[in-house]
């Protein structure tokens, strides 16, 4: 992702589908807001706490619940208050190439989940010539 940050124009693709198209800077600005990435042992139950209550989009990617929302520095105290000992971390961030990723597909442009499938699945078809 990194490297796709400085061309001009680029295409990001999941599974074969184009899901989005433009500029980084096209890209990135139409996520709106602040990323914030919440680390809680339950993110199933915070992100379920967190729609209900702020009426915001959640995903649960790892033991993360992450959002999109303006002004992300002011929602965190709230958010903090509100469930209190349910967070163990957090971060807010601008948006990035792999946020919008996320935005587009829900998960992750790689993770460990999909590179053990890769794994599994190449030594599947070893097997299957020998």
């Amino acid at each position: 992702m990194e490297e796709a940050e400085r061309c001009d124009r680029l295409a990001i693709l999941s599974q074969g589908n184009l899901v989005a198209l433009g500029t980084p800077e096209e890209l990135t600005r139409e996520i709106g807001g602040d990323v914030v990435l919440l680390e809680s042992r339950d993110p199933k139950s915070l992100a379920a706490h967190i729609r209900e209550k702020y009426h915001v989009e959640t995903t649960v990617i790892d033991e993360h619940v992450r959002l999109e929302i303006e002004e992300g520095h002011r929602f965190v105290p709230d958010v903090v208050e509100a469930f209190p000992g349910e967070i163990q971390s957090l971060s807010v961030s601008k948006p990035t190439l792999e946020d919008v990723f996320i935005h587009r597909t829900g998960h992750r442009f790689w993770n460990e989940d999909a590179a053990a499938a890769a794994v599994a699945e190449k030594d599947k078809k070893k097997a299957r010539k020998h």
